[in-house]
């Protein structure tokens, strides 16, 4: 990728370069419905192995994109959800997922 002088579009092409990671798509779909404990979105995101979803998840949470809040119920656990700027991303999601189901329908996916 060619660097810029120019810091909007060098903070542009970071925030792209987050907001288009594959585990960042799959998270966000997988919180749109509704918040989720981990074991819950290691199941939905069956591909993610438990490493990878952590860090993502923090860099999501450090991004303002997803919340993190730490229940203690008996046995303490997180729940992970959409932030207000996360929601914003939905369409986006949407707009992927559409794309890759017209593909599989058609046949033309790779």
């Amino acid at each position: 990728m060619e660097q810029t002088n120019d810091p909007q579009t060098a903070r542009c092409m970071e925030i792209l370069a987050l907001i288009g990671d594959l585990w960042t798509l799959a998270i966000v779909m997988a919180l749109q419905e509704s918040e989720r404990r981990f074991n819950e979105l290691q199941r939905a995101i069956p591909k993610a192995n438990a490493v990878t979803l952590t860090s993502r998840l923090r860099r999501l949470e450090e991004a303002g994109i997803v919340s993190r809040v730490t229940e203690s119920r008996g046995k303490q656990s997180t729940v992970y959800g959409l932030t207000a700027f996360g929601r914003k991303l939905t369409p986006i999601v949407d707009a992927v997922r559409a794309v890759a189901l017209d593909l599989e329908r058609s046949g033309e996916a790779p």
